[in-house]
Order: C-alpha cells, then structure tokens, then sequence
C-alpha cells in the first residue's frame, strides 16, 4: 500500500496541473467590440481609439447592425461582416468596405423563417459616422443596379481580432505613413 502513495501524489499532482494548450487557447486571439456608433454616427459604447489603434496594427476588423422594426423583434434580422478595405480618415473615423455579398429578402413573419436569394450583389462601405453606401450590381440585366451609390445610417458595431485584453498597451499613435 506504502508503494503506491507516491505514485498517487504525482497523478494528482499532474493531474492538477491546468493544461498548457487549454490556457493559450483561452488566452489567444479573441473577437471584442471596441465602439459602437448609433445611426447618426454617435458613439453609443467603447472607444474608437481602440478601433483606429487596431486597424493600424492590422488586426481582423468586423462591422455588425441589425435591421428591421425596432418594436417588432419578429422582424429583425443581426448581421456580421469581415472589413476587407480600411481607412482611417482625418484620424478620426474609420471607414471599411466589405467583399461584395448575395442580396437577400428575408421572410420574418410567417411561421417558417426563411431567406431567398436575389440576383444581384451588393458592395458596401461603412463608417463609424454611422453612414452605409452601397452599390449594387443586377446580374440579370447585367448592369449597376443603383448608381450613384444609395446612403442610408445604421448603428454599427467594429469587433477586432485582438491576441489578447492587453493589446492596447502598445498603441500605434501616429498615422501608418509617419
């Protein structure tokens, strides 16, 4: 029986240990949300600082809005893009186009939720004013399905892939040019 005591202090000691690979996966990259803007392009939560610093150091940016009546929750609809273009203008805002997207009519109301596709294809660009501008592309009449580009507001959200909570100890202060 004495022979197996050691034997059992070192499984639970080992046993005890927290896992290397478990830790750094909890501790590595992250998506946050940084700011949020309603749709007059006001702040409503975060800090856009944060935001600019994590595009200039190239870190996977994410716009979300939702859309559909503020009072009716059976008709919203959430939506979460990746930035593939980003530009910080002036400093102080950012601005991000999107790879261009599938159109789609959602149908909210009925009992089976469903979406349809539309043949056209739509290319946005979003600001952290709250402006959307998008420009659509009608693949069955081969042509610009709004041109100039329409202009709406929403309020938006910008996630960024950061490695960690301590990411903004470090921040890039000067334009990328400097």
């Amino acid at each position: 029986m004495k022979s197996f005591l050691p034997l059992f202090f070192l499984v639970v000691i080992f046993g005890c240990t927290p896992n290397k690979n478990a830790q750094a996966i909890a501790s590595g990259p992250e998506w946050i949300l940084l700011y949020k803007n309603d749709k007059n392009g006001q702040h409503a939560h975060g800090n856009k600082t944060k935001l600019i610093h994590a595009v200039r150091k190239g870190y996977p940016i994410r716009i979300g809005w939702a859309s559909g009546p503020p009072d009716d929750p059976r008709g919203a609809v959430e939506h979460m893009i990746e930035a593939t273009f980003l530009t910080i203008a002036n400093g102080k805002e950012v601005f991000a186009q999107v790879t261009p997207f599938w159109a789609q009519r959602p149908d909210l109301t009925s009992d089976s939720l469903s979406m349809a596709a539309i043949p056209s294809q739509s290319s946005w660009l979003f600001g952290t004013n709250g402006t959307i501008s998008s420009v659509g592309v009608d693949f069955v009449k081969d042509a610009t399905a709004s041109y100039p580009p329409s202009q709406f507001r929403y309020g938006l959200s910008w996630y960024a892939e950061v490695p960690n909570t301590n990411w903004v100890d470090s921040p890039i202060e000067v334009p990328l040019w400097d």
